[in-house]
């Protein structure tokens, strides 16, 4: 299965609906294995063990499941709008998304589909004595899941939509796409030049974000026609017509070139799969929506800096490991997968932007976040990760030179100097 397919089918997977639809066909199915099975049960045992009180069962789980259904999906909105006003619209997508949410609306709205088209099978009478007995055991296997289900909805309800759980959240699907890309630092290709580029050039077809890039189509292109090709984008860059996306040391025909650019999928919007820095910069969101003068709450900024900080620990930390993996086994690191194809590096520098540059803007004159802002930054600077240094030092300096520019108290802007220079004073090197 081609790594294209492969995005799109678990994009697909990841929709409210199909998972809705599945467990309807789960439903339909068992209804239908009712008929099937009954006539294999004789009379007089089906009516010993209570088959006749199937009916009344269903009904009562029809009257509930439509309620809890329909409570489920206006809670679920609620929380989106919940997550969209006090976190970042951007963070709503993981809640969209997320897998406990869709489980429990689907098991409700399965658990009703099936209660409703087994009652217009007693009601018809198309199932025997066995038949109802067999249906009577899947009706209990069905509510014993939607009481499951439903125990684990209410206790996930105490936590749904509040603003730590997002921030958890976000954390959890940004080290996800860091450790994807550090499994696959080029993607799974050679390592870019700054001055790698092949002399026929392929343009973005569409306008939008790039959201993921099929190594493999690249690969088979480049084999085709026995050429290099360089990516020169990658999950998360904007483009649009006249930008160019990737460029070959062959030229290209219309089948080749449509394949590159069927290769590289552009949609509307970014998305936290394979793009480590989407969610930096909706961390950085949250930081700066909370230190707004609509919110004023410099301490979600704070837990911000200190899940920004876990974060970018565990990018250098699992980076050296990879570095070490590869140390010790040389093939790993001069046979990349896909050998036709450079790809450019993620720019480490920026990811430390994206979340610190909103909190040293917004909280200028905020000086508890400006101090905990230079404990972060020396944080990662003890960490000696060279990618990071210039990047940290700058971002020191350029918090009190914000704060200073945009009027801070004078002693409350003495101390972050203080602060930051008792931290720079423990700084390797």
């Amino acid at each position: 299965m081609s790594e294209k397919l492969l995005y799109l089918l678990q994009r697909l997977l990841h929709k409210t609906w199909v998972r809705c639809a599945l467990f309807s066909l789960v439903a339909l199915l068992a209804v239908t294995l009712a008929k099937v099975l009954g006539p294999l049960i004789p009379e007089d045992i089906a009516f010993k063990l209570g088959s006749d009180s199937i009916g009344s069962l269903l009904n009562i789980l029809a009257t509930s499941m439509l309620t809890v259904s329909v409570f489920s999906a206006s809670t679920m909105v609620a929380s989106f709008s919940a997550v969209a006003s006090t976190a970042t619209p951007r963070a709503s997508q993981l809640l969209i998304e997320d897998n406990t949410i869709q489980n429990a609306l689907a098991t409700f709205v399965g658990a009703f589909l099936y209660s409703v088209i087994a009652l217009v099978g007693l009601n018809a009478q198309i199932y025997g004595g066995g038949g109802r007995l067999v249906l009577f055991g899947f009706t209990l296997l069905v509510l014993l899941v939607v009481v499951v289900v439903l125990l684990r909805w209410l206790d996930y309800l105490s936590v749904l939509g509040r603003l730590g759980e997002t921030i958890s959240r976000v954390e959890s699907a940004t080290t996800k796409a860091m450790a994807q890309r550090l499994k696959k630092p080029f993607m799974g290709g050679l390592k870019q030049t700054e001055d790698a580029r092949g002399e026929h050039t392929l343009r973005a077809p569409a306008t939008g974000f790039v959201q993921h890039v099929s190594m493999d189509i690249l690969q088979e292109c480049a084999k085709r026609t026995d050429a290099m090709i360089h990516l020169h984008v990658q999950p998360g860059d904007f483009v649009e017509t006249s930008m160019v996306i990737a460029s070959s040391t062959r030229l290209l025909d219309q089948k080749d070139c449509k394949a590159l650019a069927d290769a590289v999928l552009i949609g509307a919007a970014r998305t936290f799969d394979h793009d480590p820095r989407f969610g930096l910069r909706v961390m950085g969101e949250i930081a700066a929506r909370a230190l707004s003068p609509a919110v004023n709450d410099p301490g979600t900024a704070i837990e911000v800096l200190a899940t920004a900080v876990r974060t970018m620990i565990y990018w250098v930390d699992e980076q050296r490991a990879q570095i070490k993996c590869m140390e010790s086994d040389a093939s790993q690191a001069n046979h990349p997968e896909f050998d036709r194809v450079s790809a450019p590096n993620l720019h480490e520098a920026g990811m430390l932007t994206d979340v610190f540059d909103p909190l040293a803007r917004h909280g200028a004159l905020a000086v508890d976040v400006g101090v905990a802002l230079q404990h972060a930054l020396a944080s990662l600077r003890r960490l000696n990760h060279t990618a990071f240094n210039a990047m940290l030092d700058h971002l020191s300096r350029d918090a009190i030179q914000r704060a200073k520019h945009a009027g801070l108290y004078e002693p409350d802007l003495e101390c972050l100097r203080e602060a930051a220079l008792s931290e720079r004073q423990a700084w390797p090197g």
